[in-house]
């Protein structure tokens, strides 16, 4: 199933009723955030099924940018189980669905706001990050 982000944002606007207000909004996405950063965690602290080994990322000056992102890690290893992939994927979609209310409340365009970013990220390449 495709989804199209005007869709979403159009649903999404319709169905805000107690949370309509910008104030509601902003603080249940913050709040989802923390939940979304907490479902993460939990798959290595509670579940297991990943673990983090975090150290610091290491950038050679002898190496091309392209070089160096080669040699990043993203500091996970193992794979999510099907049920942290599907609690993940839960608050992902909360989450979304409270970034599309606020671009509805704000009179944002979710989907220009992406295309614009995808053509950012195009032109300026790896470059975007420095």
């Amino acid at each position: 199933m495709s989804c199209d982000c005007n869709e979403f944002q159009n649903l999404t606007a319709n169905l805000q009723l107690l949370n309509k207000s910008i104030l509601d909004v902003v603080t249940k996405l913050d709040e989802q955030t923390s939940m979304l950063n907490r479902a993460v965690f939990k798959s290595a602290t509670h579940c297991g099924c990943i673990e983090i080994h975090a150290t610091k990322q290491l950038f050679s000056q002898n190496k091309t940018l392209e070089e160096n992102q080669l040699d990043l890690e993203n500091h996970i290893e193992g794979e999510l189980c099907p049920k942290c992939r599907e609690k993940i994927e839960e608050e992902m979609g909360e989450l979304m669905f409270y970034l599309a209310s606020m671009c509805s409340a704000l009179n944002l365009d979710l989907n220009e706001i992406m295309e614009s970013k995808l053509d950012h990220l195009k032109t300026l390449g790896i470059y975007n990050l420095l």
